[in-house]
């Protein structure tokens, strides 16, 4: 019997570094619980909660197949129930996914590097029936877009796949929803910006070319905290890894239920994560006929236009600087702020 406790202290925490280290593991970070079961003072399993998902477990490899895993699951899906959280992802290695499966949890997605997991409702079923009754045409293009805050930038890409489309084509544009408000604390909560998306792009295409647009949620499977958790984190280690598993939900679930056959991306000049998730968008997609077409960053003044570098120059003040950046729909939000 081996003693269950919240790891808080720092021996713990090297201990617990050092068993993931051990089975090829990274500490998550983020950690909302970690827990772990003690033999008198010597870690033998550990497991945690970041936000709704589920990460970092770890079984001395001596004391594998006698439960640890599922006592720890029982642990924190009781700390989750506790916490009002009712559905849960869970990220571990493809050769792990049956041994979490066998205790409930169904697979959402499998690369070579990383499987992803869910435990509760709704389910990623419930996400593809809905957005299937919003699907228009058997051909479409997609952009998949954060917008904090939609810029002259998104507009330009989004008006450029949307010119591109034939007449019995459609263009879906799916915004990325907050994973634990991280959007928010850095800009724009998800409402505004999906608000913003809506008046910023009927501003741009017109009557005809709307009718063609329809204007989706990615939830959690469209470069979420669950899916590819690099993006709002900016682990450069880790992206190919998330991206690939993003992808592989995108492309075996999501084009299919929207007939998607071709994807819209624009340059990357500033983050390397997002470069990363271009490239492998590039070198994946095409593989489940979905071609990819990127498209130069639109410039101003010289400049690539970006959502982080208007968020930068509202930071520093530079607020007409900032105008020159963004859509008049996203300066008149901006302006209603009062800065």
């Amino acid at each position: 019997m081996y003693a269950e406790r919240v790891i808080v202290s720092a021996s713990d925490i090297k201990q617990r570094a050092e068993l993931l280290a051990s089975r090829g593991l990274s500490v998550p970070g983020g950690e909302s619980v970690i827990i772990g079961l003690f033999d008198d003072e010597r870690l033998v399993a550990t497991g945690s909660l970041v936000g709704n998902i589920l990460e970092g477990f770890a079984v001395r490899e001596e004391l594998e197949g006698q439960g640890l895993t599922s006592e720890l699951l029982s642990v924190l899906l009781q700390y989750a129930a506790d916490s009002d959280i009712w559905r849960l992802f869970l990220f571990t290695k493809p050769k792990e996914a049956s041994r979490f499966a066998d205790l409930g949890f169904s697979l959402v997605a499998k690369t070579e590097g990383s499987a992803l997991l869910e435990w509760g409702s709704p389910k990623i079923e419930n996400f593809l029936d809905g957005i299937t009754r919003r699907a228009r045409s058997k051909d479409a293009s997609c952009v998949v877009v954060n917008c904090n805050p939609f810029t002259l930038g998104h507009q330009y890409l989004i008006k450029t796949a949307a010119s591109a489309l034939k007449e019995d084509e459609s263009l879906y544009i799916i915004v990325i929803e907050d994973p634990a408000g991280q959007n928010a604390k850095r800009g724009f909560p998800f409402d505004v910006r999906f608000r913003l998306v809506k008046e910023g792009v009927t501003e741009c295409l017109g009557e005809k070319l709307m009718d063609k647009v329809v204007i989706l949620s990615g939830g959690e499977y469209v470069i979420s905290a669950a899916t590819f958790p690099s993006y709002f984190t900016r682990v450069e280690e880790f992206a190919s890894v998330h991206a690939a598993l993003d992808l592989e939900i995108f492309a075996r679930r999501i084009a299919p239920a929207l007939s998607i056959t071709k994807r819209f991306v624009g340059s990357e000049p500033f983050s390397a994560v997002t470069n990363i998730y271009n490239e492998t968008m590039k070198r994946v997609l095409p593989g489940y006929g979905v071609s990819v077409e990127e498209l130069e960053r639109l410039e101003v003044s010289g400049m690539p236009v970006s959502a982080s570098r208007v968020r930068a120059l509202l930071a520093e003040g530079k607020i007409e600087l900032a105008r020159e950046l963004v859509p008049p729909t996203t300066w008149r939000y901006i302006a209603s702020l009062g800065g």
